[in-house]
């Protein structure tokens, strides 16, 4: 059986780990079973209705059997991190579906970036925003707002910076309580949302945190197909009232 632990904020110091330090990650096998794990966990801790809000694309096949689990509607988080060419997996901001971009300035300071050069990350970053949301065509998160409870959901957090934006965006448009819910997670990451959410959860927390696909023995790469399908899925049945 695998065991996994859940983690939300109980004002304890430090993270513990799933297994000792240096060894091989615990893998999911791939992201449903991650989901269905994530939604175990969350079974019971919602005081409201809800909706589930996933980081397109990997986050929307984790969020699915959450959704389905809590009967909830699924949505996508436009949500996405700002890279620049020279350094295409170092995020240096997010940017929400408002267009309110927020910026890394360390991750700025280190590259060297110029204010032309932050602005045409986020430029190009707005335009596949803009794409996905023609492409998806599911309420945004904000139409499902004020009120409800909201869960933020993605494979994984590293740095935690694109669902940094997504929960100040829910909580900017009167989400009643906001949940981050992830698979796996960095030390830090787990940090920064037991402060910043009103619950935090992942199965797997580590301090040695490298990468979001050392967690899955199926980390393969998702299309916009799979995500128009597990909406499609999702939403069949699970509609709130008025939408």
């Amino acid at each position: 059986m695998r065991r996994h632990i859940t983690h939300t904020p109980s004002g304890e110091a430090g993270w513990p780990s799933w297994g000792p330090e240096g060894r091989e990650p615990v893998l999911f096998h791939d992201r449903t079973e991650a989901g269905e794990i994530l939604a175990d966990d969350l079974a019971g801790r919602l005081t409201r209705p809800c909706v589930v809000a996933a980081v397109p694309r990997g986050g929307v096949i984790v969020g699915l059997p959450v959704a389905e689990r809590l009967r909830a509607p699924l949505t996508v988080l436009y949500a996405q991190k700002l890279t620049v060419p020279q350094a295409p997996e170092l995020a240096i901001g997010a940017i929400d579906e408002d267009g309110f971009a927020t910026v890394d300035p360390e991750a700025v300071r280190r590259l060297g970036l110029g204010s032309g050069e932050i602005e045409a990350a986020r430029v190009r970053v707005w335009d596949e925003i803009r794409r996905r949301m023609d492409l998806y065509r599911v309420p945004p998160l904000s139409a499902y707002l004020p009120g409800l409870e909201v869960i933020l959901v993605d494979d994984g957090v590293a740095t935690g910076l694109t669902l940094h934006a997504a929960l100040s965006y829910a909580r900017y448009h009167g989400a009643a309580r906001v949940l981050v819910a992830t698979p796996c997670a960095s030390a830090l990451g787990a940090e920064r949302f037991s402060a910043e959410a009103d619950l935090f959860v992942s199965p797997v927390v580590r301090r040695d945190f490298a990468a979001v696909g050392d967690y899955y023995e199926d980390f393969s790469p998702v299309e916009d197909d799979a995500v128009i399908a597990a909406l499609a899925r999702a939403n069949t049945h699970q509609k709130l009232p008025g939408f």
